[in-house]
């Protein structure tokens, strides 16, 4: 598979399960007029190119769901909307948290400035303390995350765990500007550590329940390799 080559995890006659890449935006925007973009990827690539039914945020990698045909595009749509889609994602973040939560905050639609309910439950892998000084702490610590989204807010989960504490390693947006740095200075690895793991699904034509795992991009795996840590 050459660089411009998309995975795909599985596929059958309707849905096709993308390995999204980091850093590459789905299709084009009003704000974005990338020409690169996992859209023209997938048409470069495939006479029937299966189209994303959600999204994610252009430095996440990981699972992305797509159909071949509308009418599954058009039921798969309904499922995202009505949180019967369960995703997983796997996050690297500064700090130790509770060992699992729930993180009801709402959040502002910054197109509405409207409050909008939010929810994220989260749970704790793993972490690890080092001997680096952190602005006044003599360590650094970090934690694996397994975070699951309840509702489909803009940048929901990483506007969450930053609002208790414990920013995505490498969000620039929402994160820690001087452990985003110190991350990259220490291991020479830099970019949004969130990855969307896992998906849990009612297929619409089978109607049997369906659930898939992404391996972590080479980044995050090794990270996690460098601090002992096992999913």
């Amino acid at each position: 598979m050459n660089n411009r080559q998309i995975e795909l995890l599985w596929q059958d006659n309707y849905i096709g399960l993308i390995n999204k890449p980091a850093n590459l935006i789905i299709h084009r925007t009003a704000i974005s007029s990338d020409r690169d973009t996992l859209v023209s990827r997938l048409q470069e690539q495939f006479e029937n190119p299966p189209v994303p039914v959600h999204r994610l945020d252009r430095p996440v990698s990981g699972l992305l769901m797509g159909a071949f045909d509308t009418e599954t595009a058009s039921a798969l749509s309904r499922s995202f909307r009505e949180g019967e889609v369960d995703k997983r994602y796997i996050a690297i973040v500064r700090g130790i948290p509770e060992e699992s939560g729930e993180i009801t905050i709402a959040l502002k639609n910054s197109r509405t400035l409207e409050m909008q309910e939010s929810r994220t439950t989260y749970r704790k892998l793993a972490s690890i303390e080092l001997p680096l000084p952190s602005r006044k702490y003599p360590k650094t610590r970090y934690s694996l995350i397994e975070a699951s989204p309840k509702t489909g807010r803009f940048h929901q989960i990483r506007r969450h765990l930053a609002r208790i504490g414990y920013p995505i390693i490498g969000d620039t947006s929402h994160g820690d500007t001087f452990c985003n740095h110190q991350f990259e200075r220490e291991f020479g690895i830099e970019g949004l550590m969130l990855h969307s793991y896992s998906i849990n699904f009612m297929h619409p034509v089978e109607k049997v329940e369906k659930n898939f795992f992404c391996p972590l991009r080479n980044e995050m795996e090794q990270i996690c390799k460098k601090f002992h840590w096992n999913i």
